[in-house]
């Protein structure tokens, strides 16, 4: 059965078929130290929806964003998801996240995240911790 794991603290991610790894990549998550707000939440949920070429758009109390993403998935209510980040200027896998990461999704380099959605089917189980 297939199984995604996050690590916040590793900014890491594992794609797994039982016991065999898949895929690895590193990863941004949310902001926590920027906003306690956009930390990833952390639990077990399952990819609710795949969707190529997209909008996300939103706002809160720090403004708002619109931005194009190649693949989109969702894992938690809808809100919070995998998807590629163009935008980023820093490394994935570093602790840059704390202040300039996401709003709470994970961020994926777009190699890593079209190798994912490939794999992946709407109620594939997701794990972060």
């Amino acid at each position: 059965m297939l199984h995604v794991y996050v690590s916040i603290t590793a900014q890491h991610l594992w794609e797994c078929s039982g016991e065999n790894l898949l895929m690895d990549s590193a990863v941004t998550t949310g902001a926590s130290g920027f906003d306690p707000d956009y930390a990833t939440p952390t639990g077990t949920f399952a990819i609710s929806r795949m969707t190529r070429d997209t909008e996300l758009v939103g706002h809160d109390r720090h403004g708002s964003w619109d931005d194009h993403v190649a693949y989109w998935m969702p894992f938690d209510d809808g809100d919070v998801g995998f998807h590629d980040a163009s935008w980023q200027t820093f490394p994935f896998g570093t602790d840059g996240y704390l202040q300039n990461g996401s709003h709470g999704c994970v961020h994926m380099p777009t190699d890593a995240i079209a190798h994912l959605y490939k794999d992946v089917e709407v109620g594939t189980r997701v794990t972060v911790r």
